[in-house]
């Protein structure tokens, strides 16, 4: 039996617009999964700035994005636009058959009064900086939540799948043959590990590209700028996704030495999608998105950068067709939207 289309809201809080420009986690996500919907003949609202752009219906109420906020608590204690951006989708409840909400806790007062089904999904750990944070996340515990890893979730939260982020993989150039350089993608702060990635190519000599954005202006002055000098080290800023692409599969390997428990990670997966074997610290989700000695090597934070250099000496043997397949497998935007689909006609047959 055929089922009904689904009139769904996707909701993402107003940091960039979709797709975004350059670096980005939560929003390619919700781009790429709100792109899959729409063509699938879903109706879809994505409610997110006046910059964006999508086939999806596009509903906002600032026509310009409002910068990239990490910190959303803070974000909130020198304004509430977010907040008013947050309201607006269940103001429209009665439009859609189910919300499906990536905007962290602030959507969760509205989700416990609405009369429409709604899905959460958090893009980051369930560590909260303050307490009414914390008490705010238990409070609505028992609503619907999705998790992005195993690793992400904690008891007393309602979790009533796993989804895995997915990427579009025929968008990455495969190449069976590695390169020469070492690569790392990320915002350059502390704990995704970029100062591990240039002490590990100094070790090896061997040539390292650098591609992020600077979040951490005091950090980056500090650590890192010191270190690029053009040739061994070389920093190439934040770049659009198209180029970004050519880089992984350009790449010898690429370093992901995180040593916080990010709950996916997404470039481990862009680059193995293009073939690219990953070596990293075995932390959070990359326990789950990384087959040591298949697609990559998981080496314990506590080897520092010993046990990751050894891991980039050893890259040789891994099969650059295994990391592609393992991708097209377990991480693609079909698989993604297979499974929030599953989970929308859940929660709206209820």
């Amino acid at each position: 039996m055929r089922k009904r289309k689904l009139k769904i809201a996707q909701l993402v809080l107003p940091w960039i617009p979709l797709p975004p420009p350059g670096y980005a986690g939560t929003e390619w996500i919700v781009y790429w999964l709100t792109e899959e919907l729409t063509r699938r003949g879903h109706k879809v609202t994505l409610f997110s700035v006046g910059e964006s752009k999508t086939r999806a219906r596009l509903y906002f109420l600032f026509k310009k994005s409002l910068g990239l906020q990490p910190d959303v608590m803070r974000t909130l204690k020198s304004s509430f636009y977010p907040l008013m951006h947050v309201a607006s989708c269940f103001e429209k409840q009665d439009e859609f058959d189910i919300i499906h909400s990536h905007a962290q806790f602030l959507a969760l007062p509205f989700a416990a009064v609405s009369k429409t089904p709604s899905l959460h999904t958090f893009h980051r750990i369930f560590k909260f900086e303050s307490k009414d944070e914390e008490e705010l996340v238990k409070h609505y515990a028992w609503l619907n939540f999705t998790s992005i890893s195993n690793s992400q979730r904690i008891p007393g939260i309602n979790f009533i799948a796993t989804v895995y982020n997915g990427v579009p993989v025929k968008n990455f150039k495969f190449s069976k043959k590695p390169g020469k350089y070492l690569l790392w993608v990320g915002r350059i702060i502390d704990k995704k590990g970029p100062k591990e990635a240039i002490l590990v190519a100094k070790k090896l000599k061997m040539k390292l590209i650098m591609i992020g954005k600077i979040t951490q202006p005091e950090y980056f002055e500090k650590e890192i700028k010191p270190e690029i000098d053009g040739k061994l080290i070389n920093y190439l800023g934040e770049l659009p996704q198209k180029t970004l692409r050519k880089y992984y599969t350009g790449a010898y390997c690429t370093l992901f030495p995180v040593k916080w428990p990010e709950p996916f990670g997404l470039v481990a997966v862009e680059s193995m999608a293009s073939g690219t074997p990953v070596v990293a610290f075995s932390n959070g989700g990359a326990r789950e998105t990384i087959v040591h000695k298949k697609t990559g090597f998981l080496v314990k934070e506590k080897e520092g950068i010993s046990g990751l250099v050894e891991g980039v000496k050893n890259v040789d043997s891994i099969k650059r067709e295994d990391c592609r397949e393992w991708v097209e497998e377990n991480f693609t935007v079909e698989k993604m939207a297979d499974d929030y689909e599953k989970i929308y006609y859940k929660l709206t047959k209820k």
